[in-house]
């Protein structure tokens, strides 16, 4: 077993339950329940039984939130984790079982627990083979969480590529007219795009192993990363040595450096940051790595566009937050502008592209929103790791609109996603030409659209208010010009908006949708929850913000130490 008294974790009674395992393996225990349900069974006591299931990883979600104590980091230089799980897994590869929770895991863990049951109770009109549908979610609900709480790179690449695996059949099997064509290029860019972070920590391992043991282990690469010891063994000495000389003297080893024409330290590192960054960025769906998003959105059922969208695009910005800030960060600082442009580039594209569909899919312009959105996210991460006059304060401010911003666009692009659902449920059409004047046939949905969309535009309060609002104050420091221009997205998703909104609900009505029904009280409980959490946070977001606050300082001061 591995020396970890560095970590400091807490031990007091509540730490003794495997809370983690519990969390990413109820799901999947749920999924087999699920789909082994007999075939001539009651579909709807299935579909309530998944329901049902789905509730108990939110249960313990909330009981680790009221837990939480907050990120702090011990003497050693090294963030504490909550209720942690280690494991010898594959002791040979230095492979554990290693799971953690932290102020940047938590708010997500609770968005992909929330989202999971109400997109369940999205699916209880589906007709073709429901429970195969419901048994995916929760298998997709268990490989997300999975990469949320894993902090042995090992772990967390097998939950991240196991979430593929649903995704690719929800779109394939239960998705629209281009179904097989947005499901292969789904699958097909996430995978190319993996390939890359997988050489990357491969190398690392390698690296390490010839300084003194091999690691896949996040806390001893990022404590390596920062210059601080790591113990090989119980008897043996420390090894230690920055991360990014390690890697240097592995290939140099292997003559690379030489065939290279001389790479520095900084150069075959930047390799590693480049090939990560790729993969990550594929998962974010950041320009121009995007064009995957649109036709997945579009093409997927209503329950998987709403769990793609809302948590597991999310799962490229947090793994920018989890390894590349700690790992890289003279990478960071010194690619940072890159990174923002990038970042800026996602913003006024998906903006301008998303105004060019309003009278076109209602589906594709939430989707280019939706990178419009996540363009943010990545400005603030570009930020919180630029070099320049920034102080600790303005990069964890950057990183906590990032948090924000995050469960914000989940919750509300989620609501929309479901709202164009059941549109299309009742007039069978996604075009925007196709509708009109249904506000007075439809008053409460109309309702419920107008609160999703202006949360959606970061309308003070409201939650995206509260993260647009963090990450420009956070980027103002060390991206000042790229803030002032990416202030256009806002303008520009905000016609897109209002323009979708008009086509839909104002002007002459259509008399083809005389008669349509208004929301259902199963419609309102699954919308409801999330509007009311999107105004809740929006107006007191401080228990979320305090939570990602203290793990956004701790990120902060590897620049510190590096």
């Amino acid at each position: 077993m591995l020396n970890t008294n560095y970590l400091a974790f807490s031990n007091d009674a509540l730490h003794s339950i495997p809370w983690l395992s519990l969390l990413i393996f109820l799901p999947l225990i749920g999924a087999l329940l699920t789909a082994l349900w007999p075939e001539r069974g009651d579909a709807r006591t299935n579909k309530w039984g998944a329901f049902a299931l789905s509730l108990a990883p939110l249960g313990i979600a909330i009981l680790l939130a009221t837990q939480f104590q907050g990120t702090r980091v011990d003497n050693g230089l090294q963030q504490v984790y909550e209720f942690p799980e280690r494991l010898n897994w594959v002791s040979v590869l230095g492979v554990q079982y290693f799971l953690g929770l932290d102020g940047i895991s938590l708010p997500l863990v609770l968005l992909c627990t929330i989202m999971t049951p109400v997109c369940i109770l999205a699916s209880f009109n589906l007709q073709f083979r429901p429970r195969y549908f419901l048994a995916l979610l929760l298998l997709m609900e268990t490989a997300m969480l999975g990469v949320f709480l894993s902090l042995n790179f090992f772990l967390f690449f097998i939950f991240w590529e196991v979430s593929l695996i649903p995704g690719y059949y929800l779109i394939s099997v239960w998705g629209r007219e281009n179904r097989r064509y947005a499901s292969f290029k789904f699958f097909v860019y996430t995978m190319a795009g993996s390939v890359g972070m997988l050489l990357g920590f491969e190398f690392l391992y390698l690296a390490t192993s010839q300084a003194g043991r091999g690691t896949f282990d996040i806390v001893e690469l990022t404590r390596l990363a920062q210059g601080l010891p790591v113990q090989i063994n119980a008897t043996a000495g420390n090894f230690r040595g920055d991360l990014q000389t390690i890697v240097y003297t592995y290939f140099s080893s292997l003559r690379f450096t030489e065939l290279l024409g001389g790479a520095s330290a900084f150069g075959m590192m930047s390799g590693i940051f480049w090939a990560v960054f790729v993969a990550l960025a594929v998962k974010l769906a950041v320009w121009p790595f995007h064009t995957w998003l649109p036709d997945a959105y579009s093409e997927a059922p209503t329950a998987g566009s709403m769990l793609i969208s809302s948590v597991l695009t999310k799962m490229g910005a947090y793994a920018m937050l989890r390894l590349m800030l700690p790992l890289f960060p003279a990478q960071m600082q010194r690619y940072a502008s890159i990174l923002g442009f990038l970042a800026f580039a996602s913003i006024i594209i998906g903006a301008w592209v998303a105004y060019n569909q309003r009278d076109a899919d209602v589906k594709r312009l939430i989707s280019y929103l939706s990178i419009n959105h996540m363009g943010y996210v990545m400005l603030a991460i570009a930020a919180a790791g630029a070099a320049g006059l920034a102080n600790v304060d303005s990069r964890a401010t950057a990183i906590n609109g990032a948090v924000m911003q995050m469960v914000a666009h989940g919750l509300s692009t989620g609501a929309l996603f479901f709202l164009a659902g059941i549109l299309a449920e009742r007039t069978g059409s996604y075009r925007l030409p196709d509708f009109g004047g249904l506000r007075t046939l439809i008053p409460v949905f109309a309702g419920a659209m107008g609160v999703a969309m202006f949360a959606n535009l970061g309308l003070p309060g409201m939650a995206g208010f509260v993260g647009e609002f963090f990450i420009f104050r956070g980027t103002w420091t060390t991206l000042p010009l790229l803030t002032i221009f990416a202030m256009l997205g806002l303008v520009i998703s905000a016609l897109a908006l209002l323009l979708m909104y008009q086509r839909i609900f104002s002007g002459p009505v259509n008399e083809r949708w005389r008669g349509i029904p208004d929301l259902t009280l199963r419609e309102w409980g699954v919308v409801l929850p999330l509007l009311a959490l999107l105004i809740v946070w929006g107006i007191y977001p401080l228990p979320l913000m305090r939570i990602a606050n203290s793990t956004a300082i701790a990120l902060v001061q590897f620049f510190s130490h590096t």
